[in-house]
């Protein structure tokens, strides 16, 4: 089995110049951050697990507060850093290195705390346990995880998913897990198909030939480029079962 740091360091290669590190589009951020409806003129944001910051560029074109954004993989920051200097907003957007799952920022620091397709790292019910400290009262979460759209999936999906991310759970559950934790649900809805294929797997796909032909005698990078063919083939064929949940929650206490 590839060990982890080995993975990252060919993450990093495949992913290096990609628009998005996962799924999402600029919409659909926009429809969430429209849901958080009684955010100050100015919020103060965390983006938590950015990488090479697209969400994180569309939150600071549709609000005027401070965002601070961090990841753990130096080489995706150092990528952002660069854009936010090109796009001159230093004074809008600080990224910072920091492990989720142990965030260095005092508690009620933030407007909004906001993830998109990185919460499953430390676990969707952890996410919202330890994030919530974060949170003003009043504020706001915003997550987008992995989730079941429908039951009985077929055996190769649930296959995979059960290899890759077997806390994957339906949104009913999370919704009511997000209950239990101490959250209102404000709103949650589907990450459109299209965010995968065109605004995700689109660049990818372009990417992929060039990366095999750069690693074609390393076993391990034909390994990472023949997990991700699969993995968008899934999901050509199994869509309608799973994808990314917008979940917006309100913190209420």
């Amino acid at each position: 089995m590839m060990e982890e740091e080995r993975f990252i360091e060919l993450l990093v290669e495949l992913y290096d110049g990609l628009p998005r590190l996962g799924p999402g589009n600029a919409q659909s951020t926009l429809k969430a951050l429209a849901l958080c409806k009684h955010l100050p003129d100015a919020p103060d944001i965390l983006d938590v697990g950015c990488g090479t910051g697209a969400q994180t560029l569309v939150l600071a074109s549709a609000t005027s507060g401070k965002i601070t954004a961090t990841d753990l993989i130096p080489q995706f920051l150092d990528q952002f850093t660069k854009t936010i200097q090109e796009e001159g907003l230093e004074n809008r957007i600080q990224t910072q290195e920091a492990d989720m799952n142990k965030l260095p920022f005092p508690d009620n620091s933030f407007d909004l705390v906001w993830s998109e397709g990185a919460a499953y790292i430390m676990g969707f019910d952890n996410a919202l346990t330890e994030w919530k400290r974060l949170v003003k009262p009043g504020g706001y979460l915003v997550v987008s995880e992995a989730s079941w759209f429908k039951p009985n999936p077929p055996s190769e999906i649930k296959k995979f998913w059960d290899e890759n991310y077997p806390a994957i759970r339906n949104v009913e559950d999370n919704l009511a897990a997000a209950s239990n934790l101490g959250w209102e649900t404000v709103a949650n809805f589907h990450l459109p198909v299209e965010a995968w294929t065109i605004d995700y797997y689109g660049p990818l796909k372009k990417q992929l030939p060039i990366f095999r032909e750069a690693n074609v005698h390393d076993k391990d990078a034909q390994e990472v480029a023949d997990m991700t063919d699969y993995e968008m083939s899934l999901m050509d064929n199994y869509s309608d079962y799973y994808g990314y949940e917008f979940y917006i929650l309100h913190c209420v206490n």
